[in-house]
């Protein structure tokens, strides 16, 4: 559609200027001669039956055989639709009703399909299209490749020189499988189409220029990290992205956000009274994972990152929502489960313990807590969300090949003293781990004392809220192995905190604590007495009052509704309004 103008010798008609394009591109398709303008209007006659019958006749084509004709750069008619003489509807000039109402026309005839691509305005075209116009539209978006297919994609793949080499057998050798190269692909390109194949055209230039192939999943990585490995593949998407209008760029921010809890979307869910996400999303240069038929998900491949990173022109939540997004491992991304709650909570988390302003939630902490006001604060920062590996009830198991998901429950002194740095805040890969659904660790200043903390962020949406067999259980599965394992041993002197923000406590909860937050430290009992606390460790349990120092009372009342219908929201019950409310809060920390 880029070679759409006005033709001779109805130069204002868009009708012509579509019928003879696809004239010439027949023309062109078989090696035939150019048809003039003149001769093509007097054979077709503006007639949808003349066209068919002469692209026919150009083809070779049987009347009983399908004739497919694809539009490619739908998106030419926002811009070239001012040279044609075009229908008014509701006082507005729609370029693309005039445009289906020519290939409804042509679907008439027998045996004829059309095939139209389109990007950034694909959803608002067919929605509108279909309230208008007789023309049924079937919606087709285009996904990106899982890792099964990259594999097919992988060994199916030759060489335009050489056809008879694979390109896995270019790029991989005995000690490195296909099915690594693709897991190594996907961590990196999300599995885009364009980028994928970006991202192997360099590898195979890589891998040709050094004279041998890859030797693991790590070699393969090492090169994809590359800055410029990283620049030359993503390039035209990053371009797309940081040229952005500043309607579209007032938004950046809540997709990235939208990424990271992994909050799905509706293809019908609307951004504004203009616009649907689906197409803001496709706009900005982000891709959408399918999660069924009608949801999707925010992808942003990793090769992006490094690039926008640098850049000037984004700000300090931009840069940690993207660092978050870098970190985060693949399978995370496609093991979905709505972390919106605990995901605010921990990107609160990050800037009260980074803030070099006095902090409501620090000092709260330091008043309950003796062990809390020994460390150093603030931490430096602030930076991305860090994952770790989920703890599992059971043994942890290794798999071939594959890094290990998962530490085993007597692994927490592995986990305190080799898997968590200080300064970082972490969260578990799995949302339904045996452990806290947030971590971090501080020392104090001389490093002479060090704390763990554990945050457990137990929303509660439509039951009668959270109880003492709740945070009992809760501290079990932390406190008493940490304890054991950890506290108990002859190293630093090492403390433990557990944090229990809920969104609705019990009232026999309640009652106890006197509607304040409260400490409980080594020997006290909870819980009618059910449950003591192990030496050197403690308990917060937040009243619902402070809970809002993490995260405000209107937050909190839109996660309620969105989670009262469904235990994984998508947009349109969370709406955009609470995530514009969940921005600003980060925003007002900076």
């Amino acid at each position: 559609m880029r070679h759409l103008e006005p033709t001779d010798p109805k130069e204002k008609s868009l009708k012509w200027a579509v019928y003879y394009l696809i004239i010439k591109t027949a023309c062109l398709q078989v090696g035939i001669p150019m048809m003039r303008k003149t001769q093509a209007y007097e054979t077709v006659e503006m007639e949808a039956l003349n066209l068919v019958t002469l692209l026919r006749d150009i083809l070779n084509l049987r009347t009983d055989q399908f004739l497919l004709v694809a539009f490619d750069e739908i998106g030419v008619l926002d811009t070239r639709g001012q040279y044609f003489d075009l229908e008014v509807n509701d006082g507005r000039v729609r370029p693309y009703n005039d445009f289906f109402g020519i290939l409804w026309e042509l679907c008439l005839e027998d045996n004829v399909f059309f095939i139209v691509v389109g990007k950034s305005k694909g959803l608002s075209i067919k929605n509108y299209v279909a309230s208008v116009s007789k023309v049924l539209l079937h919606f087709i978006s285009l996904s990106p490749l899982n890792w099964s297919s990259i594999v097919e994609f992988l060994e199916k793949s030759h060489l335009k020189v050489q056809t008879q080499i694979r390109v896995c057998d270019i790029l991989c050798n005995r000690s490195f499988s296909v099915n690594e190269l693709a897991e190594a692909l996907l961590e990196y390109t999300g599995g885009v189409p364009g980028l994928l194949t970006r991202a192997v055209n360099m590898l195979l230039n890589y891998v040709q220029t050094r004279g041998q192939s890859f030797r693991s999943k790590e070699d393969c990585l090492s090169c994809m990290k590359e800055d410029s490995f990283r620049t030359v593949c993503s390039q035209p998407f990053v371009t797309r992205i940081s040229t952005l209008d500043e309607s579209r760029r007032s938004v950046l921010d809540m997709l990235l956000m939208m990424a990271l809890y992994r909050i799905p979307f509706k293809a019908d869910d609307e951004l504004n009274s203009e616009s649907y996400l689906f197409d803001a999303v496709t706009e900005m240069g982000f891709y959408r994972y399918p999660i069924d038929d009608n949801t999707f998900q925010v992808l942003f491949p990793k090769v992006f990152i490094i690039n926008l990173n640098n850049a000037s022109s984004f700000s300090l939540l931009e840069k940690i929502l993207l660092g978050s997004l870098n970190i985060e491992p693949v399978d995370c991304f496609f093991a979905p489960k709505c972390r919106v709650f605990e995901g605010i909570v921990a990107m609160r988390l990050v800037w009260i313990l980074s803030s070099k302003v006095r902090n409501e939630f620090r000092e709260l902490l330091g008043r309950l807590s003796a062990i809390w006001k020994e460390m150093k604060l603030p931490i430096n920062g602030p930076s991305p969300l860090h994952y770790m590996m989920s703890v599992s009830r059971g043994e942890a198991r290794s798999e071939s090949n594959k890094e290990r998901k998962t530490y085993a429950s007597n692994e927490w002194n592995e986990i305190i003293h080799k898997a968590l740095c200080f300064d970082r805040v972490y969260i578990p890969k799995e949302a339904n781990s045996y452990s806290p659904d947030i971590m971090f660790k501080l020392h104090s200043p001389d490093d002479s004392n060090v704390l763990m903390v554990g945050v457990a962020c137990k929303g509660r949406w439509k039951s009668e809220g959270i109880g003492w067999s709740d945070i009992i259980e809760e501290a079990k599965k932390f406190l008493d192995p940490v304890s054991r394992q950890v506290l108990s041993k002859p190293l630093k002197i090492c403390h433990c905190m557990l944090i229990i923000v809920s969104t609705k406590l019990a009232l026999n909860v309640t009652s106890e604590l006197g509607n304040q937050s409260r400490c409980y430290t080594s020997g006290m009992r909870i819980g009618g007495n059910s449950f003591e606390i192990p030496p050197n460790c403690e308990l917060v349990i937040l009243c619902e009052r402070d809970v809002e120092m993490l995260i405000d009372r209107e937050i909190l009342n839109g996660l309620e509704r969105a989670f009262s219908t469904s235990d994984n929201p998508p947009f349109g019950d969370l709406g955009f309004n609470l995530l514009r409310r969940a921005r600003d809060s980060f925003m007002s920390w900076q």
